[in-house]
């Protein structure tokens, strides 16, 4: 499939993350290298699979392939605490974030909502903290619920 959208724009060094500090970073419960895996995506696209949301490399990405809501689906490390879920994407307008303790990704409860500023094309980061400070979950959703244009990209979803 062509997308009528254009790759996303490189970082600029302003808007690029500080390296992080290595004895206090936790570590990322949804990264493919702590064992984390993508379940479930609503948009399939060959040339952007869903795996490049947690292989840690912010030049690959997931795209959808039009309209919304879109989901992913992450089963994380194991079941973990959790205190924020950091997101790079491009064209997103507004999140929800849920999480399931459970065995099997059943009943989900919402973590945290957020909007993304409209960048035109270049990545967006947003750092949502979990609404009751932290939580325990072994699973968890990411809903764009709506965007800016009608394709979007997730590049990165990390779970601290």
């Amino acid at each position: 499939l062509k997308h009528p959208v254009s790759p996303p724009k490189r970082l600029a060094a302003s808007t690029q993350r500080p390296p992080a500090n290595k004895q206090s970073a936790m570590p990322d419960a949804a990264s493919k290298k702590e064992g984390g895996k993508i379940l479930m995506v609503t948009s399939l696209d060959d040339g952007h699979p869903c795996d490049n949301i947690i292989d840690g490399q912010e030049a690959s990405y997931w795209m959808s392939t039009g309209l919304y809501p879109q989901e992913i689906l992450v089963a994380l490390k194991g079941p973990c605490m959790i205190s924020t879920i950091k997101l790079a994407t491009t064209n997103v307008k507004s999140v929800r974030i849920e999480g399931c303790a459970e065995e099997k990704p059943v009943n989900f409860h919402v973590l945290a909502e957020g909007d993304l500023e409209e960048k035109g094309g270049s990545i967006q980061i947003k750092d949502l903290k979990v609404q009751d400070g932290s939580t325990t979950a072994s699973f968890v959703k990411l809903q764009i619920l709506s965007g800016y244009h009608d394709f979007c990209s997730v590049h990165t979803i990390k779970v601290e």
